[in-house]
């Protein structure tokens, strides 16, 4: 018997993102001691926690052992790809609860297996070729420009716009040495918006709860795919609507998915849809939050039952205000602080900054969602004057390395 078999329950988090903050917090509440796992000294969810086991989310091996020796009744990751698949396969060697099973997981995270199946079940998505190398590419019979991106990667690193083969080369290796089992995705490039889309899967029917157009970073040559922020919700009709739900329940037939959220990102080109790909979770970064505000349903609520096998039961309503969440990015540098945003905030400007990097942490050059500072969110009524509000924070919002040297980058930002 476990020497902590009398204390509280142990649910073990995978992942110190920072949407994870609010799930340690919410599984607090139901009377869990809370772990966490990640590889990073300082991660944003550490301080939320009981406990931190610096310790890779990847090292499916080492989380096993941490659960058993803990007794953990619950393993969950909410909104990272690859974490997910880790809590799956140690569910399945403890016996514990989980959404789906671990060849599930692999199925809804692997680029390559989800698009075979997408494919075959007659989903819309586009063109594509599963790789390794660059031979047999002529004669996949893609069209220019194609996307490039790892297949089992978490961040959208390595995600990126091939105009001619050259691009291609370029890209694909990159693509591969990020890939750890180093197979790429190369696929025929959509043009039109991109619209994410958050859903419930309940006895095989999908609930649409939110929508929002995913914007771009300005990127002055660089084809990376990475974005700005999302507006909320997205400017499409309900003809629109009603398709993304038939894909999203297509989706969950074709993966055996139920009783969880499912989060999509498609390029919406009037009425026609195509899938990118999805992923059976709640989405990253500012998702969970803005989704209470706009509908108040606790979508991590949600995440937390799915994972338990308790019936999901949920209510929301329609979004009344517009909201637009901005990431932050920086130059490489030890990050610092932020500064500028307290009178945002008590002006009305802006609703919030959340600082995802605690003072001493190292950040990238990749304009990839791991390397993202921090976060604003801002409301209006109306779509002019919340663009309005957004140059506003870009114009006022400062970050700094530990040196005191100004390090945001403004040059990714077009609003409007």
């Amino acid at each position: 018997m476990s020497k902590y078999s009398n204390e509280k329950p142990v649910a073990i988090v995978l992942g110190g993102t920072f949407p994870h903050i609010k799930l340690i917090e919410n599984l607090k509440k139901r009377g869990y001691c809370t772990i966490l796992v990640d590889y990073y000294e300082n991660p944003s969810a550490k301080m939320a926690a009981d406990e931190h086991y610096q310790e890779s989310t990847l090292d499916m091996d080492k989380v096993v052992e941490i659960a058993r020796g803990r007794d953990a009744k619950l393993v969950i990751s909410t909104c990272i790809d690859q974490a997910n698949v880790t809590a799956c396969y140690v569910a399945e060697k403890l016996g514990l609860p989980a959404p789906y099973s671990y060849e599930t997981s692999l199925a809804v995270t692997n680029k390559g297996i989800m698009k075979d199946c997408m494919v075959q079940n007659g989903i819309p998505t586009s063109k594509y070729v599963f790789i390794k190398d660059l031979s047999g590419f002529e004669y996949a019979g893609l069209k220019f420009p194609v996307a490039v991106k790892p297949a089992d990667s978490n961040s959208s690193k390595g995600v990126r716009k091939a105009c001619d083969l050259d691009e291609l080369g370029r890209f694909l290796d990159e693509a591969l040495k990020i890939s750890r089992t180093n197979e790429a995705i190369i696929e025929e490039y959509k043009e039109g918006r991109e619209i994410g889309v958050d859903c419930v899967i309940k006895d095989k029917k999908a609930s649409v709860i939110m929508t929002r157009e995913r914007r771009k970073v300005v990127s002055n040559g660089d084809p990376i795919q990475q974005i700005q922020g999302s507006f909320w919700p997205a400017d499409i009709t309900q003809r629109n609507i009603v398709a993304l739900k038939r894909i999203a329940e297509d989706i969950a037939d074709a993966f055996n998915l139920d009783n969880t959220p499912l989060m999509m990102q498609t390029i919406v080109n009037g009425d026609d849809i195509n899938v990118i790909e999805f992923g059976a979770r709640i989405g990253g970064g500012e998702n969970y939050q803005i989704i209470e505000l706009h509908t108040g349903l606790d979508i991590i609520e949600v995440a937390i039952d799915s994972f338990l096998g308790c019936p999901l039961t949920f209510d929301y309503k329609a979004p009344a205000n517009f909201y637009a969440d901005i990431y932050l990015y920086t130059e490489p540098c030890v990050f610092g602080e932020f500064s500028g945003y307290e009178e945002l905030v008590n002006t009305g400007v802006i609703e919030y900054l959340h600082v995802y990097k605690a003072r001493g942490v190292e950040v990238g050059a990749e304009i990839s969602s791991n390397n993202r500072v921090g976060a604003f969110l801002v409301k209006s009524e109306q779509i002019d004057e919340l663009y309005e509000k957004i140059n506003i924070a870009i114009q006022k919002i400062e970050t700094f390395d530990i040196n005191g040297r100004p390090v945001l980058r403004k040059d990714i930002y077009c609003c409007g």
